[in-house]
């Protein structure tokens, strides 16, 4: 998600506990067993950085439950303002409108959202400075996503959107029983995090109940100090990606170290994000700690967008976002599966209409025994670039292959590649327990998910590098990018 520069450099940072200082181990017992002051902290910092987090929560928090009618109501209502705003604050969207033959009466229900055209990140990024309204906004700020494709964009937010963002993700916490100054531990690799761990931030984030892990640098000698760290801390939540938080599964088990122990100390739900969780991860995340796992979706740039309740349904932010689905290739619209379209209804700093994702989702208006009238949404494919593409033009997504990998003892990371059409090369980095015959084991079941004449290559590495995000890619596939890039060009 962000450079790894900042990760090694800040290993250690990441680890320093607000005991180092005089007098500090009273008061972190302290707001250990009070977590309502450390929520009474957090207020006070929201409102000193002008963000009216906790309003916005309460608003969030009655709609939830609405019927879908007035559910809908309110998105159509909000949508017409959001479109009625770019066109009359912002020289993109009103050149855009004028150029469709549109104006904002034009938009009389949610099929005329049709008429607009598609949004992209390269029309973001070269259209930034004309999309944002700068009138009347309290700490307006340029801010920068992970670019974990290593395309990282940048774009305006202000002081509401970023409440609006924070009060999404405290309602999903508490869909699963976590509540803001509940002790949590983010297992994160963010530079904008680890670079601000000075004595300012850190002593900020103590007074929260906010601890912080490195999840980008993950090797054996690290995690024990991990495992010590987080008992000390003694988390409610463990909030992190699902690739960082199975290696720590998977390092930890030549080393002895029993990570249900974090649940006497006070462990009761892992919250992901960011990376696909897959069912096999998911399981195996669960087992590994002891507690039941559940997974939230979000771009920097659109906001959260799912979260899930305790049954494990991930919930849409329907009184936020509108969201539709597209063919990848056609950019027809679509029903059920297809490329995520999101556009913001809650934030005019800089409008965000049919925006593309780039993810594969599936969504569904099913009720939810949760009693949440939101939508559901299911990551069903990953991102669209990471898929491999066969030669018979069938194109699969990379979580078929962490089935593969994760189904053959002593896999420790996975990487598919597709450089050329009809070769695909499966890297992986392993330990003790990798079968002699593992390499085999994980080409036949290759082929036999592939069902093609591509020929599939296995190779055993030492370690497999990051992408300068920091993040792990699962599929690198040139092909499925040209592809995308050709499509998106015709």
């Amino acid at each position: 998600m962000y450079p790894t520069l900042y990760a090694v450099s800040h290993a250690e940072t990441s680890l320093r506990e607000p005991r180092d200082r005089p007098l500090s181990t009273f008061w972190n017992e302290y707001l250990k067993m009070l977590p309502v002051i450390a929520r009474a902290n957090y207020r006070l910092q929201e409102r000193m950085l002008g963000r009216r987090t906790f309003a916005f929560l309460d608003q969030l928090e009655e709609r939830q439950r609405w019927p879908q009618d007035k559910l809908k109501q309110l998105q159509f209502d909000r949508l017409k303002q959001i479109v009625t705003h770019a066109y009359e604050k912002t020289e993109y969207w009103r050149t855009t409108m004028e150029r469709q033959g549109l104006t904002p009466s034009d938009l009389r229900s949610f099929d005329d959202l049709y008429k607009f055209p598609l949004l992209d990140k390269e029309t973001v990024r070269a259209e930034r400075e004309r999309m944002v309204d700068r009138e009347g906004r309290r700490r307006l700020m340029l801010v920068r996503t992970s670019g974990s494709t290593n395309e990282a964009l940048q774009f305006y937010a202000d002081s509401d959107r970023e409440a609006q963002i924070n009060a999404a993700r405290i309602r999903g916490h508490r869909w699963v029983g976590i509540n803001k100054g509940d002790r949590e531990m983010y297992f994160w690799g963010s530079p904008i995090e680890l670079s601000k761990q000075d004595h300012i931030k850190r002593f900020r984030d103590w007074l929260i109940n906010d601890g912080l892990t490195n999840g980008f640098e993950i090797k054996p000698e690290l995690v024990k100090q991990y495992f010590e760290y987080w008992m000390r801390w003694r988390p409610k939540c463990i909030f992190g990606y699902p690739n960082s938080l199975m290696l720590m599964a998977l390092m930890s088990q030549p080393q002895d170290l029993d990570l249900t122990a974090l649940v006497p100390r006070g462990l009761e739900v892992i919250c992901t994000t960011s990376e696909m969780l897959t069912d096999v991860d998911r399981d195996r995340i669960s087992k590994a700690f002891g507690v039941p796992v559940f997974d939230s979706y979000g771009l920097r740039e659109a906001g959260l967008i799912g979260h899930e309740c305790k049954h494990q349904v991930m919930h849409t932010m329907d009184d936020q976002l509108l969201l539709e689905t597209i063919d990848p290739q056609t950019s027809e619209p679509t029903e059920g599966e297809g490329e995520l379209v999101v556009t913001s209804i809650y934030s005019t700093v800089m409008p965000m209409i049919r925006y593309r994702t780039g993810d594969v989702v599936t969504l569904s208006s099913e009720p939810c025994r949760c009693g949440l009238s939101l939508n559901r949404l299911k990551i069903s494919g990953g991102r669209v670039a990471d898929f491999v593409i066969t030669t018979d033009g069938r194109w699969i997504p990379g979580y078929a292959f962490i089935y593969i990998c994760r189904s053959v003892p002593g896999v420790i990371k996975f990487q598919v590649r597709q450089d050329r059409p009809g070769e695909i090369r499966v890297v992986v980095a392993t330990d003790h327990q990798f079968p002699n015959d593992g390499i085999e084991q994980i080409a036949s079941q290759a082929r036999d998910r592939l069902q093609s004449e591509d020929r599939v290559t296995v190779e055993v590495v030492e370690d497999i590098q990051p992408a300068r995000s920091g993040k792990y890619r699962p599929v690198v596939s040139r092909v499925a990018e040209q592809a995308l890039a050709q499509a998106n060009e015709s």
